[in-house]
């Protein structure tokens, strides 16, 4: 494992932040979500500038000098990821010609970036470890592009589940080799998601995968109501579980261990132990309090935070007027060369007290 060398990035000083350009581990690497962030010598500071096809242009300029960095291109993204605000979704076929590759991206829609001016986040992945499969993006639409389930959460997702056994039989794995989702649901349906549930339990358990769901202001087709990508692995996959029993009557796993690969679900300030929320409108105690968590994850596999590659962060618009303080958190308990990370301000999560989500990838040595 190794921070990416990039030679030269004239957008900004990357040695500023608590996280890496990109990360080279298990024959793939790991980049950072880049948006059209620049340094402005008139201004003084790192600004946006733009319409949405310029930035999704300058977006793939630096992605390009960090995939240089690892003797790499554009043809050789294995994975992408849109984070779009509803600016960005509104112009997403400009933004998706912006792209140098043919290689399908999948859409998170976000309420905002952390640059507010930023329509469009890239996210990339540069080859690919041995047996990791990811899916295109699922939306609950037949092969006709008409709407399953209209306005029944629970249908949809049972059919997103079900397409995507049908996508892995195709290439020689099921739902039982699936390692990592993230689910894609708004607002309006938060308090129908615990339904999902079941549809989780009977498809994937009882060896299940590891899972991030967050809201968003939307989704990328008007009037569905879940968005699902899946990776699965042909290597032997174990759950891992620091001792929270909480974990046994859950959908999803900790964390999963399949190759030298270690997903660690999307974890927020909830304590498995009491069922509580930990730290309620503090964003940093929260980061640190889930920093630890993952970090009891790691350990349980018999690695540490030094192993992550890469981390996500969502964070809800009340805890993004104080997202500088996970930087701090960052700082503290992760070391150099610090893993490869995207933060989005996404619209809420699943929980109303949780003002940050995590989501990790570490590689086990």
């Amino acid at each position: 494992m190794r921070a990416v060398d990039v030679l030269h990035f004239p957008w900004l000083d990357p040695g500023q932040y608590t996280f890496s350009l990109g990360v080279e581990a298990a024959g793939a690497a790991w980049l950072s979500g880049q948006t059209a962030a620049a340094f402005d010598r008139e201004r003084g500071r790192v600004a946006v500038a733009g319409e949405a096809g310029a930035q999704a242009t300058l977006c793939w300029e630096k992605v390009a000098a960090i995939l240089q960095g690892s003797k790499r291109d554009a043809t050789a993204c294995s994975e992408l990821v849109e984070y779009l605000t509803l600016e960005g979704l509104r112009d997403r076929d400009v933004i998706a010609a912006a792209r140098p590759t043919a290689r399908a991206a999948s859409t998170i829609v976000v309420e905002s970036l952390v640059r507010p001016e930023a329509v469009v986040e890239v996210e990339a992945v540069a080859g690919a470890p041995e047996g990791l499969v990811r899916l295109p993006q699922i939306l609950p639409l037949r092969d006709d592009g008409s709407l399953v389930a209209p306005g029944d959460l629970v249908g949809q997702a049972e059919f997103v589940l079900e397409e995507a056994g049908q996508r892995l039989e195709a290439q020689g794995l099921d739902l039982s080799d699936v390692v990592r989702t993230v689910e894609q649901t708004t607002a309006a349906t938060r308090g129908d998601y615990r339904a999902t549930g079941k549809a989780r339990k009977r498809l994937l358990g009882p060896d299940f995968p590891t899972s991030t769901g967050i809201l968003s202001p939307a989704l990328p087709h008007p009037d569905a109501l879940i968005a699902l990508d899946v990776w699965a692995s042909s290597e032997p996959k174990r759950g891992i579980n620091p001792g929270w029993p909480a974990f046994d009557r859950l959908s999803f796993a900790p964390g999963v261990a399949a190759g030298a690969l270690l997903f660690i679900s999307g974890t927020a300030a909830w304590d498995p132990g009491s069922g509580q929320t930990i730290a309620p409108g503090n964003i940093g105690a929260q980061a640190e309090f889930v920093y630890g968590q993952i970090a009891a994850v790691c350990e349980a596999a018999g690695g540490s935070l030094a192993d992550l590659i890469k981390t996500v962060e969502y964070v809800t618009p009340a805890g993004a007027r104080d997202y500088r303080a996970v930087g701090a958190v960052r700082e503290r308990v992760l070391g150099r060369p610090y893993p490869a990370s995207t933060g989005v301000v996404v619209a809420g999560l699943l929980q109303p007290s949780w003002l940050i989500e995590i989501e990790a990838l570490a590689v086990l040595r």
